[in-house]
Order: C-alpha cells, then sequence, then structure tokens
C-alpha cells in the first residue's frame, strides 16, 4: 500500500530514466568506433576473465539471457570481433577470446569519457555512496529473484583495481 511518503516508485523511475539516458550517451560515444554497448560490454568481460571466458559466464555477468547472449555472439563472430572455440578438455564447452581486431576495438572504447564526463557531477567519495546504495539494491533484487551463490562484478564494494581501470585483454 502506498503511503504518503512513499517514493519507491519514482524513485525506481528516476534510476531507470537515468540508467537509460546515460546508455544513450555511452552509445553515442561508441558508435565512432561501430560497436554496440553490449558488444563493448563482451569484450571487457572477455578481458576480465580472459581463458575462463564461455557463453554461460557472460551470461551471468550481464544478467541476459543466454540464448540472447549466443545470437550477440554470433553477431560479433561475423564482425571478426571474437572467436568461439571448443574446450580441448571439455568438448561440450564453448570459450569465447576476442581477436585482434576485438582488441584493438577494445583498446580504443576504453577511455568512457561520456561516463567520466557524467559520473564527475559527483565526488568520488558520492560515487563511493552511490556504489554503495546500488549494490544493496542489487543484492535485494537478486534476493527477490531467487539468485544465489553469484560472482557479482562489479563488487559489492569498489577496489582498488576498478577505481583505476586496469584492464588487460588477452586471447586464447
Amino acid at each position: 500500500m502506498k503511503g504518503p511518503n512513499d517514493i519507491s516508485f519514482p524513485l525506481w523511475q528516476l534510476l531507470n530514466r537515468t540508467s537509460h539516458i546515460m546508455l544513450k550517451a555511452r552509445q553515442k560515444e561508441l558508435d565512432q568506433y561501430d560497436i554496440s554497448i553490449r558488444s563493448s560490454a563482451i569484450l571487457e568481460i572477455i578481458a576480465r576473465l580472459g581463458k575462463k571466458t564461455t557463453p554461460t559466464a557472460i551470461s551471468r555477468q550481464t544478467f541476459v539471457e543466454r540464448h540472447s547472449i549466443s545470437e550477440q555472439l554470433a553477431r560479433m563472430e561475423k564482425e571478426g570481433l571474437i572467436v568461439k572455440v571448443r574446450d580441448l578438455e571439455r568438448k561440450n564447452l564453448v570459450r569465447v577470446a576476442a581477436t585482434k581486431k576485438g582488441q584493438e576495438v577494445f583498446k580504443k572504447t576504453t577511455e568512457r569519457k561520456s561516463i567520466k564526463y557524467i559520473t564527475s557531477a559527483l565526488t568520488l567519495e558520492e560515487q563511493k555512496q552511490l556504489w554503495t546504495l546500488l549494490a544493496k539494491l542489487r543484492g535485494k533484487t537478486m534476493k527477490t529473484l531467487g539468485i544465489e551463490d553469484w560472482e557479482y562484478f562489479p563488487p559489492s564494494a569498489p577496489d582498488d583495481q576498478l577505481l583505476t581501470g586496469k584492464e588487460n585483454l588477452s586471447t586464447l
């Protein structure tokens, strides 16, 4: 029941719409490299997970259904950004790696000027506070959906590697 001080729905709308418009700003920046936000995110995941990158891992990291990730990976493979390779030890497992072209595109997109510009509206302390609050909301949402034992990324608290933005894109 909604009380006079219940701002949960307008807050959700604000969060959702802010996220949406921030995505538009990021996509505008990525357009110069002819890459989508989802493809860019997948290249970032490959950079972070390295040889452990699988379609399932990508699906879990992005909260996008496995079939949608498979379709995205097929497009990225056609574009020459990634390759899918059968695991030599586990024949039913597919690994995903960036091609040379994928590595080059990823390196071009890591500056993230739009994100830095937008988040500069907050001090570093405010950014950390927002991080903590968003992690709490994510945790409650995961509990609501019955999703447990999930390796969160980004983690619930910022760490030095995330704050410095160090990333490494490797291939199989």
